[in-house]
């Protein structure tokens, strides 16, 4: 299937990494000045973690240049678990001091971008 047109989401996609990183940003720097460094560095790692994966996912996906959106998914979501796994790993293998609620905190905060995104009303046109 070539020529298929992704360009209903080319707006709407770089927006919502933008945002996920905003999230991830912003909630490592206030909880970090509130609960100390440790935590505030735990949920950015945690936020990297979430966006790095999407990021990879979505440039798989809205690449122009690939014939087969139904490859690119496969591979975008393949490397997508793969990425996560590796990032996860590292960071619990390497990083110390960690505050593992902080990674998952940021984890989840960071995917929940999409969720809002999802139930963000659309406008026409």
């Amino acid at each position: 299937m070539t020529g298929v047109n992704r360009s209903g989401s080319q707006h709407i996609v770089p927006l919502i990494l933008l945002a996920q990183v905003g999230v991830s940003v912003c909630l490592s720097l206030g909880v970090g000045v509130w609960q100390g460094r440790t935590v505030g560095v735990s949920i950015l790692l945690g936020g990297i973690t979430a966006f790095a994966p999407n990021a990879f996912f979505a440039a798989r996906v809205m690449n122009p240049r690939s014939a087969s959106l139904m490859r690119s998914l496969w591979i975008g979501e393949i490397g997508k678990l793969l990425l996560s796994v590796v990032l996860f790993g590292v960071i619990f293998a390497f990083v110390r001091p960690l505050s593992a609620p902080g990674v998952f905190g940021g984890y989840v905060a960071t995917h929940m971008v999409i969720l809002f995104a999802l139930l963000m009303p659309r406008r026409a046109g």
